[in-house]
């Protein structure tokens, strides 16, 4: 019996590390790549663009992934 209750804590506490473990990539897959441009500024301009039109909310990010690549992030409305 005392077995089977270790067993059965140890499957409770094993299903919510994995719940708790994945929380952040739920959150993580709001952003979505969109485009790469060469510059911050580009990149910049070309987010405003998009939120303007309506096409993702205004919320976005620029994150330089490499020398001269700077990939747009956006959520979508």
């Amino acid at each position: 019996m005392v077995k089977r209750l270790g067993i059965a804590v140890a499957s409770v506490a094993a299903s919510a590390g994995l719940v708790l473990g994945t929380a952040g990539t739920a959150e993580a897959s709001w952003w979505v790549p969109r485009s790469h441009h060469p510059t911050t500024a580009a990149c910049q301009d070309a987010g405003r663009a998009g939120a303007a039109q309506g096409l993702w909310s205004p919320i976005f990010y620029c994150n330089q992934i490499a020398p001269g690549v700077v990939e747009l992030r956006v959520r979508y409305n």
